[in-house]
């Protein structure tokens, strides 16, 4: 906790008010404050905090603050190596011109709306009693800011113990080969584990031509035997086949990977690259199963070994229409593995535009007629970049005919197969056409391979899946739209098909990227801090287990696997995968879990450090804003440099949602405020927590807390979550003012001190 709290006002036209009002408020408790131009330099600090015996730092500034390069929240390091707690604090800026007259219009309607409706008409604010709420609003933000760095505890780094960097890598197609071949040219050690006796996965099974490199209008040999033979060379990567992952224990850094053969490697990070399987059985009502219809996987196998003599093929890209007619004949029972297949194979039309015009090209390419070969019969196109120009280079060839249309029926006969389908008009209407071929190929549905087991995380006794597998199909994925490797479990990531379907190329350029990220992870571990979100940050939860009582909330709503129950049932906390998100700080109920930069006592003396109106003020509700600090706080930052600061309001900074304790509402409710507003990452199917589950955590436990609020007096009305995105800054003024109006009507807080 510090003691001696230095401030630099950066380029504050107020400074004297501000230094005047610190000074009154804090007294003795702060060290130095100084006004200065422009952000000090780390040595300029450093010196500073030596000659006042400074503990703290607080950077305060009416934008944005330019914080040091060796910051990462909530420490600085001084060049030293010293660290020392440090804190940005931007404030709302003064109240001019326009955003004032703004300003002034909201407080006087705010006013009237939330006088008692048995009261005369109370005389509307003046401009200058405007100025002067929004004058208090930004010193209460310099309080708030103050209260929460000297409430800020030590922090301790914890490194993983044996800080391992190597890298195991499951499954060694072409993925994994790429994803071996980029780990050894960046001097890390690998580990390529591959289930069957040989490697290259389902590349071995392609044509050995293929449009996926440049000039991107031919296909291209895949050269596979020499990317295989590259890895098997390097000297820093050992091979090993035939064995598959029987268990996976640890942290990044320090993990312990058993083997099915009973071997033991020690390894810092996971690489998911276990790709993709065949569907088997199409998804159609009537014609799986006949010998003139295959599935894109069955047609290539017998296309390389010869096997193909049908002079005439139709290629299918869509099958919509004909999955909806099975869809609706399914039972009950059939629905859902139905549909989860169907999701599946809408993912990977990507890659079956790009596989069937290959092979509809494959088989054009060897007619000795200038006659049609093959039919590519596709709804939809979807070619991203410059494979284009193989598109437009497939539209000249002569034995190769491109139709636009939607199959809607499939009949079999003896001499082959007939599609009936919907074609566009050219004049905006729509026809039925017809065409007839000796073999149909359906598009294939790229399920990932083991999706029923992707991998065996075991701890004692414990063997669970990775988070997120059932809500994406069994692809190893995750709602980080930002981040796309992460699965939410620190030091695992996934690459190639086993993360979504994807041509070859993006396979190659996945392996390459889920390297650097798991790089990334291993070395945040060997220091002891945190990867992305906050990055650097080396606050890790703390956990007073004597009051524990067992009841094991924070293991179970832990986003990342960072908790684990041990064998006397109490938490086990895992450094390496924490993230530092504070969720397991928002589940307990007895306030057992603590961080350096976000614990009880912080939240209370921030809520704690407005200043009351004075009793001759006009009446107003005032809310607390409890904002994300991913999202929702930039966003509000956003806001308040083009309207300046809400009067009617104070915003206090969290982690994510999910991190904010109960206690803290309850505190707010029953102190000065008259609700509490949330605003944070949208959850749901649309979710965009940067934790993964904090907003859906949040609502669950403000759901749980309505029951206390009753049993106090209090309408639950009072408190509100409203999903906000980074650019919500335009419509958050308006959020505010329609919550600030559902408090007015809900009147004064029957807990509200004077």
């Amino acid at each position: 906790m510090s003691d001696r709290l230095g401030i630099f006002l950066l380029s504050c036209p107020d400074a004297e008010e501000l230094s005047a009002c610190l000074a009154a408020r804090w007294g003795t408790r702060l060290g130095t404050i100084r006004r200065l131009s422009a952000p000090p330099s780390d040595e300029e600090m450093a010196e500073h905090c030596r000659r006042h015996g400074l503990d703290a730092l607080l950077l305060v500034s009416d934008g944005p603050p330019s914080l040091p390069p060796g910051y990462a929240a909530p420490t600085w390091r001084a060049p030293d190596g010293t660290r020392l707690p440090l804190h940005g604090c931007p404030l709302p800026p003064l109240p001019t011109g326009t955003a004032l007259d703004r300003q002034h219009a909201a407080h006087c309607r705010r006013s009237e709306l939330y006088a008692p409706p048995d009261a005369s008409p109370a005389p509307a604010p003046t401009l200058e009693q405007t100025r002067e709420a929004a004058r208090q609003a930004r010193h209460d933000c310099l309080h708030m800011a103050v209260a929460r760095l000297l409430a800020q505890q030590s922090v301790t780094l914890q490194s993983a113990p044996s800080r391992s960097l190597r890298l195991l890598i499951l499954g060694g197609g072409w993925t994994g080969l790429a994803a071996a071949r980029a780990a050894a040219d960046c001097g890390l050690s690998v580990l390529l584990v591959e289930k069957s006796d040989a490697l290259g996965g389902a590349a071995r099974f392609l044509p050995q031509e293929l449009p996926c490199a440049a000039p991107w209008d031919e296909a291209v040999p895949l050269r596979l035997d020499e990317r295989i033979r590259a890895v098997l060379d390097h000297p820093s990567v050992e091979v090993v086949c035939g064995v598959r992952l029987a268990a996976l224990t640890g942290q990044p850094g320090d993990f312990l990977a058993t083997l099915s053969d009973g071997s033991r490697h020690a390894c810092g990070s996971v690489l998911l690259a276990t790709g993709w399987q065949p569907s088997g059985t199409p998804v159609l009502p009537e014609p799986a199963g006949h010998p003139a219809v295959l599935t894109a996987w069955e047609f290539i196998r017998q296309f390389r070994t010869g096997r193909i003599t049908a002079s005439h093929i139709l290629f299918l890209t869509d099958t919509l229409a004909l999955e909806q007619q099975a869809l609706e004949r399914a039972t009950e029972a059939e629905r859902p593995a139905l549909q989860r297949r169907l999701r599946q194979l809408g993912a990977s039309h990507a890659v079956n535009s790009l596989g069937m015009l290959s092979l509809a090209r494959a088989v054009a390419e060897r007619s000795p007629e200038l006659r049609p070969a093959s039919t590519l019969l596709f709804r939809h196109m979807t070619l991203p970049g410059l494979l284009e120009r193989y598109y437009r280079k497939a539209q000249a060839h002569p034995a190769l005919r491109l139709a636009r249309g939607e199959a809607l029926a499939v009949t079999t006969e003896d001499a082959g197969v007939r599609v009936r389908f919907r074609q566009p008009g050219l004049g905006g209407g729509d026809g039925i056409a017809e065409l007839t071929a000796d073999l149909l190929v359906l598009p294939e549905r790229m399920a990932p391979a083991g999706e029923d087991a992707m991998l065996p995380l075991s701890d004692g006794d414990q063997v669970a899946r990775l988070p997120d597998c059932g809500r994406f199909d069994g692809y190893a994925a995750s709602n980080f739209i930002c981040f796309p490797y992460e699965i939410r479990r620190t030091g695992i990531a996934a690459a190639g098909c086993a993360r979504e379907p994807q041509p070859l190329e993006s396979c190659e350029e996945d392996a390459q990227g889920a390297v650097l990220t798991l790089l990334r992870d291993m070395r945040a571990a060997a220091h002891g801090v945190a990867p992305h979100p906050r990055s650097g940050d080396g606050d890790c939860p703390r956990f007073d287990l004597a009051r524990c009582t067992r009841c094991n909330r924070c293991v179970e709503e832990c986003p990342f696997g960072a908790l684990e129950v041990d064998a006397e049932g109490l938490p086990r906390h895992y450094p390496g995968r924490c993230r530092r998100c504070g969720a397991c700080f928002g589940a307990c109920p007895e306030r057992v879990v603590s961080l350096a930069g976000h614990n009880m006592r912080m939240g209370q003396d921030m809520l704690d450090a407005v200043s009351l109106p004075p009793p001759d003020a006009s009446p107003r509700p005032l809310a607390l804003v409890l904002a994300c600090e991913n999202d929702a706080l930039p966003a509000l930052r956003t806001a308040q440099a083009s309207q300046g600061a809400h009067p009617a309001v104070r915003i206090m900074g969290v982690r994510c949602l999910g991190s904010v304790n109960m206690q803290w509402l309850v505190d707010a409710l029953t102190g000065h405020y008259d609700g509490v507003l949330l605003l944070g990452c949208a959850d749901g199917e649309d979710a965009q927590c940067h934790f993964g589950t904090g907003s859906a955590l949040c609502r669950q436990r403000l759901c749980n807390l309505a029951d206390t609020l009753r049993e106090r007096g209090l309408d639950a009305r009072r408190v509100r979550l409203e999903p906000t995105a980074r650019d919500d800054a335009a419509v958050l003024p308006e959020r505010i003012d329609n919550f600030l109006e559902s408090l007015a009507a809900l009147g004064p807080n029957p807990f509200t001190r004077d």
